[in-house]
């Protein structure tokens, strides 16, 4: 009884347990199409050719001393051809949900001897720099592992010590000058404009500068109604006070 597998798209059908070649692999590789399969004779086992992503977390030293934390993501996948999937199922066919741990080990190894050669300086201004020659320098152990890199992307570079933000500072500081002086001219420039802008305006007989109807009609009826003070109201009559000798001397003329 025969049965027919088929791998998908993404898939590779390893099929061993048939006589092959002394030149050959010890088993068949199929990709794209299906095969038969003997339940006895032989045994069929899938190899995923899908991209997988390992992140690598490592702390490093640059050759300045300084302690940095690198966090790098690289995307790898089993290559298409022949040599690459029987290199990865030898190595991973057992294995395959631990392929991301195992490469990214080898990621790391390389990530700490590439930093280890650069300044803090070099690592954040050079970042593609850096990831292109961790994926040179781990092309042939790819190469022997059947993986094919995508991608590797340096996301994060942090340090204990405050060496990076020691290094902005100085910028930050010029920034912050630049745009206080900035606001300080603009601030003068509009004070001079509006100094002028008064000195143009046409003035009355008087030296005052003639307003429009509309704004003496607001500035009158936004001034608030003043009472007249003591001296401005009516004088009341003033009584005569006479002394004690003239009232007698008044009263006996009467008399």
């Amino acid at each position: 009884m025969l049965f027919w597998r088929v791998p998908a798209p993404n898939e590779a059908l390893l099929i061993s347990g048939s006589k092959r070649d002394k030149e050959a692999t010890q088993f068949r590789i199929v990709t794209g199409h299906g095969s038969f399969v003997l339940p006895v004779k032989q045994q069929a086992r899938m190899l995923s050719l899908a991209l997988r992503e390992a992140e690598i977390v490592e702390e490093c030293i640059t050759n300045q001393g300084i302690r940095l934390n690198v966090r790098a993501v690289a995307a790898f996948k089993v290559g298409d051809d022949q040599a690459s999937i029987a290199n990865a199922a030898r190595r991973f066919l057992s294995e395959q949900d631990r392929m991301e741990v195992l490469v990214g080990r080898v990621f790391a190894g390389h990530l700490r001897s590439i930093i280890g050669g650069l300044t803090v300086e070099q690592i954040i201004r050079e970042r593609d720099r850096v990831a292109q020659e961790v994926k040179d320098g781990s092309h042939s152990e790819m190469e022997k592992l059947g993986i094919v890199v995508d991608a590797l992307e340096i996301h994060e570079i942090e340090d204990s010590s405050g060496y990076i933000n020691n290094l902005a500072a100085p910028h930050a500081a010029a920034v912050a000058s630049q745009a206080r002086i900035a606001k300080a001219r603009a601030e003068l420039e509009a004070a001079q404009r509006e100094l002028e802008a008064a000195a143009s305006r046409p003035r009355s007989p008087s030296g005052r500068p003639s307003w429009p109807r509309s704004a003496w009609r607001r500035r009158s009826a936004a001034r608030p109604t003043r009472r007249p003070t003591a001296s401005a109201r009516s004088p009341k009559p003033r009584r005569t006070r006479t002394r004690p000798g003239r009232r007698r001397c008044a009263r006996a003329t009467r008399s």
